[in-house]
């Protein structure tokens, strides 16, 4: 790999976990409030905005994994990168009743201006003096590189010292006074053991494992506000039912429900004996597109529960048994009906079968643990199994998939 090649892919990687981290460090931002009535959203007016108690406070992240994180100061281009992000949403709220928060894994440069934000006290005006003085250093640099016809500097923090330099004295004295720096923050690997030190009020051994199960919930909760699937904001009842929710099933032993609405990744390739299945019966896309879906959602199900507990194997593998016998009842009967029947009415009676996976037995095969309602198992749990050739839906589908079966290198159980 180029020596491009490799900055462009470590550019990729910074950016992906620097999502990551917007989406950890909401989580974490919402977990530790005490306002019954606060919620949280993920690049809205701000990198993470939180609402609490009447309040607006919008943060922006800098995000960095080096063992020696670059320290900040009044020159850095962060700083000023986040002025004119934070100048740009003015018009948007209501200056007095928001906070803006710069929040950083780093440290501060000894003896900075900024130190003062540190302070909760609203009179900044030698932070505002040097901030002045420095954008000032910055234009007229610009300014004396363009007279010289040379290269202009300071291109990575020029709009935001323009953007600081046109506010009015009040302007600035107000935004200054509502910013707050916040140095020292855990990266992108802590704040899940932050959250499970937080989970004081539960018995040290499941900590790991309920902040384990929270984070799986809310990247998916946050995934579906941005894509639209659901509100735009997730409140602290939410969370707060969540954690709820997972401490009962741990400490009933139950398995989990973790993908009832989850959608497979858009790169999902399905085994390809699972189409075979259904074109045998002549099945139509929207019968594919459901047995895809469910046969995704069923197959990672059993991963996060065999990652849980590897003795739910047993549970799996019981399970499976019971479904393949209430398939066996009605596929012998079927088999041996249409023994007689051409090629149309095969199919058609496996394409009744097919069909009975997805509407009927969710209600009609017992869950798989007491209290259990999670239908998509059932119905992917069947097409696992059909992926295996332990069950299947045209009454002949032995004799018409061995080949392909023996071709791809599968085997049935049988």
């Amino acid at each position: 790999m180029s020596t491009s090649s490799q900055s462009g892919a470590h550019s990729a990687e910074a950016s992906a976990l620097g999502f990551y981290y917007q989406a950890l460090y909401a989580l974490l931002l919402l977990f530790e409030q005490n306002t019954d009535n606060a919620a949280v959203s993920v690049e809205a007016l701000d990198d993470v905005q939180l609402s609490a108690a009447g309040d607006e406070l919008l943060y922006q992240l800098k995000h960095s994994l080096s063992n020696n994180p670059s320290s900040t100061s009044i020159k850095s281009k962060a700083v000023w990168r986040t002025m004119k992000s934070w100048i740009d949403v003015i018009p948007e709220v209501c200056l007095t009743e928001t906070t803006f928060h710069l929040i950083t894994v780093g440290s501060i440069v000894d003896g900075d201006p900024l130190a003062t934000l540190l302070t909760k006290d609203p009179d900044r005006p030698a932070l505002i003096g040097a901030m002045t003085q420095e954008a000032n250093r910055v234009r007229v640099g610009r300014e004396q590189a363009q007279a010289e016809g040379k290269p202009l500097p300071y291109a990575d923090r020029a709009d935001g010292c323009e953007a600081f330099l046109k506010l009015s004295d009040l302007e600035k004295a107000t935004l200054c006074a509502r910013i707050r720096l916040i140095p020292g923050s855990p990266d992108v690997t802590s704040i899940e053991g932050k959250i499970a030190n937080g989970l004081k009020i539960l018995p040290s051994e499941q900590r790991s494992m309920v902040a384990k199960r929270l984070v799986e919930w809310w990247n998916r909760e946050l995934v579906y506000s941005l894509c639209g699937k659901r509100e735009r904001v997730i409140k602290r009842e939410e969370l707060q039912n969540r954690i709820s929710s997972i401490v009962a099933e741990l400490e009933r032993d139950a398995l989990s429900m973790d993908f009832e609405q989850a959608e497979p990744p858009a790169d999902y390739q399905p085994d390809g004996m699972l189409t075979l299945q259904i074109q045998l019966v002549k099945g139509l896309p929207s019968d594919v597109k459901k047995a895809i879906r469910e046969e995704w959602r069923a197959r990672e199900q059993r991963s996060v529960w065999l990652d849980a507990n590897a003795a739910n194997a047993m549970t799996i593998g019981t399970y499976d048994r019971v479904l393949k016998e209430h398939w066996s009842d009605r596929h012998t009967t079927v088999k041996e009906e249409s023994e007689t029947q051409n090629a149309e009415s095969k199919e058609k009676a496996g394409l009744d079968i097919l069909r009975w996976s997805h509407n009927e037995a969710p209600n009609t095969v017992r869950p798989i643990d007491t209290g259990y309602n999670g239908s998509y198992y059932v119905r992917g749990s069947l097409q696992i199994l059909a992926v295996n050739l332990e069950v299947g839906w045209h009454p002949d589908y032995e004799d018409h998939l061995k080949v392909a079966s023996d071709d791809s290198g599968k085997g049935t159980s049988k």
